[in-house]
């Protein structure tokens, strides 16, 4: 096999895919060195951004998915000079990538380089923060209800790795990255309480959690204990290497549970779900799943105060219907009124 790096469609790509077919190319296994671009361009505004400060504090998995989008502009526009460059141009490269997620993806890198280049005096204006972000996926991931979790701990019952997966997500609210470096050096109070400073964002704006280990999850930290330094570790016995083995190996457990359309980012939703519907107030659901500002948390406890809301207010019309205030009622209905 062959690795062909060149821009798919390009004539470099179809110049290695013929050099391919003829059996005269070595993959060397170096990624093709970017072209240096001449100052005012594009391209140099990018490569400029590459060596910053704000680039090179990002997290790994950040860096790599920011340096995709880097490379691919660069390709496509590096050579173009930054002073032909209009909102219009970025909102179209928005509107035509793969999905909101990808469009955003791109304007939210483009903001960074150009506000590292206004910060520097290369640029006067910033164009990418005239493009707003696309919508995206209403309500964002798809929460897990009780049926879900009641179908899962029947396909992996308690004493399992799965099992003891579905507790640290659902009684932590912590996500893949949190919950694959939990361990025991994370337990404070003599076991009681988990202590662990979330993974996203931690070299930015660090967030401490604190969340005190309920029984179901203690009894599954027992269960199905681990000789290592993480809760979690794959079937050779070792942490799982990455967040992204430890999150795949976690959706094939869902979908042998039949459980279709949810992820694991969903549990933490559920659990959001579950503190507002029992009560829990905004700043509660704050200190639990680490959130910064009320509007994330609110988020949970507006749809909890409706469905309390609109039970408290289908109850006021219930009595008003045993009253004939509305219509007349049966002598069933009454009956089945008095019963409930």
């Amino acid at each position: 096999k062959v690795r062909i790096r060149a821009e798919e469609g390009s004539e470099a790509f179809f110049d290695a895919y013929r050099a391919a077919i003829a059996g005269d190319t070595v993959d060397s296994g170096k990624p093709t060195p970017r072209p240096k671009r001449p100052r005012g361009t594009i391209g140099a505004l990018l490569f400029h951004y590459e060596c910053s400060g704000d680039y090179r504090d990002l997290g790994p998995s950040t860096k790599a998915a920011r340096k995709r989008i880097l490379d691919k502009m660069d390709r496509s526009i590096g050579a173009f000079l930054f002073a032909d460059l209009t909102p219009l141009h970025i909102k179209t490269w928005r509107d035509n990538a793969s999905g909101p997620e990808a469009g955003n993806s791109l304007v939210k890198t483009l903001r960074k380089v150009f506000a590292v280049a206004q910060e520097d005096a290369l640029i006067k204006s910033n164009p990418a923060k005239a493009v707003k972000y696309r919508r995206g996926r209403p309500g964002g991931w798809t929460p897990w209800d009780v049926h879900d979790v009641e179908r899962f701990i029947k396909r992996h019952p308690r004493g399992t790795p799965a099992y003891k997966a579905l507790c640290l997500f659902l009684f932590t609210g912590a996500r893949v990255s949190d919950v694959r470096r939990m361990g025991p050096q994370h337990e404070r109070n003599r076991g009681s309480w988990l202590h662990f400073t979330q993974h996203k964002g931690r070299n930015r704006s660090p967030i401490i959690v604190d969340v005190p280990i309920v029984t179901p999850l203690r009894d599954a930290l027992e269960q199905c204990p681990s000789d290592q330094m993480a809760y979690m570790t794959s079937s050779y016995g070792r942490p799982f290497r990455s967040d992204r083995s430890f999150g795949n190996w976690f959706a094939k457990r869902v979908a042998e549970a039949g459980i279709e359309g949810k992820s694991a980012h969903g549990i933490r939703k559920g659990l959001g779900d579950i503190l507002a519907e029992i009560g829990c107030t905004a700043h509660q659901i704050m200190a639990i799943l680490g959130h910064t500002t009320l509007k994330q948390a609110e988020n949970y406890t507006r749809l909890a105060d409706r469905k309390r809301m609109a039970g408290a207010g289908m109850a006021h019309l219930e009595t008003a219907l045993r009253g004939g205030a509305i219509m007349p009622v049966s002598d069933a209905s009454k009956s089945r009124a008095e019963r409930t």
